[in-house]
């Protein structure tokens, strides 16, 4: 395949993008959750993925024989609540967590506001897991579903403002809010702290546009690792990161009052490779989300930010779909899970 123009651009940050934390980063991370990989799973002659495989239909089904299997509750295809890619990344992130809806050891919370709430997914589905808990869901954009359990509300807000719920809550929650819609985690745990009682949890699910590989089976000249550079780069230029900082949202999170703070990271698997079935099919959905998405992600981030033209950035996008079909790859995006206690007792 042609080599795509500007790729040489990304060269010297490739080695520090497959690091997939900093040393620093590394030393304050309380939990760190491995994947092992399936090495019988994949021969040379059957190392690539198939386009039916990543059919929408294939997808629907894979999810519904996980449900079934492991008896969840949840009814998300049935009710059509799987509206955009966001929601398949949901979805994979789920599975990544092992089907838990929090990290941290708050237990049975009666009041949950969701941060950056999007389709409403996870609202929703906290919300019918837990009948007895009342979640708030907001966000800048009405997109959310108006047929919802009774326990789940949702609203227009600006979490860039002040919030004005005094120790109304002992929940608050947010995922992939990280560089784009939350410009200060100072000003976001300063108005979680006063909204959250006495003892209540604030958790920041958070995930990182880079590509991290841990047995060296990327390619030392990866179109993956070249296009996650290039991307960082043209977003940064719009005033957004798909970095993420864990070491420094745990010191703003213990800086704004919080206790027990801990860090704990995951890999969310872009590909069948993982040997447990629950991460194999995380993988199958990312890999579903990306090779479908990659597109719609890079083209203004690369023709506005970057110079590019639509079809240099075609070849581009091209060259990191068919990497990521090597199934002998095994590569993944780092997830940061990060959450803090508000003391029972506060002193002035």
């Amino acid at each position: 395949m042609e080599e795509a123009p500007h790729s040489g651009t990304a060269q010297p940050h490739i080695e520090a993008a497959l690091q997939n934390t900093s040393d620093a980063i590394q030393a304050l991370i309380s939990v760190d959750h491995g994947v092992e990989v399936d090495d019988d799973a994949i021969s040379e002659a059957d190392s690539g993925y198939s386009e039916a495989a990543l059919s929408t239909a294939s997808i629907t089904s894979s999810v519904f024989d996980y449900e079934e299997e492991y008896g969840r509750s949840y009814h998300a295809f049935r009710r059509g609540k799987y509206r955009s890619s966001m929601d398949i990344h949901y979805h994979s992130i789920r599975l990544v967590l092992d089907n838990k809806h929090w990290i941290c050891p708050s237990k049975d919370p009666k009041q949950i506001i969701d941060i950056g709430t999007g389709t409403g997914i996870w609202a929703v589905d906290v919300a019918d897991d837990n009948p007895e808990t009342q979640v708030l869901g907001i966000d800048l954009s009405p997109i959310q579903p108006t047929a919802v359990p009774p326990n789940v509300e949702f609203q227009i807000m600006d979490c860039e403002e002040p919030w004005d719920m005094p120790e109304r809550f002992d929940f608050v929650h947010t995922r992939l809010m990280n560089g784009f819609s939350i410009k200060s985690w100072p000003y976001f745990y300063e108005q979680a702290f006063a909204s959250l009682q006495p003892g209540g949890w604030v958790e920041n699910q958070e995930f990182e546009v880079v590509f991290g590989c841990d047995d060296n089976t990327i390619p030392p000249d990866s179109a993956c690792v070249k296009w996650a550079n290039l991307w960082n780069e043209g977003i940064e230029k719009f005033g957004g990161t798909g970095r993420c900082y864990p070491d420094q949202m745990k010191l703003q999170m213990e800086a704004a009052g919080f206790i027990n703070v801990r860090i704990e990271s995951f890999r969310m698997p872009m590909g069948t490779w993982p040997r447990r079935k629950r991460l194999r099919q995380a993988g199958e959905l990312n890999l579903h989300g990306f090779y479908h998405g990659v597109d719609g992600l890079s083209q203004r981030v690369f023709t506005k930010a970057l110079g590019w033209s639509v079809d240099e950035m075609e070849v581009m996008c091209a060259q990191v779909r068919n990497e990521c079909l090597d199934r002998r790859i095994h590569t993944y995006f780092p997830i940061y899970v990060v959450y803090g206690q508000k003391p029972l007792a506060t002193h002035p």
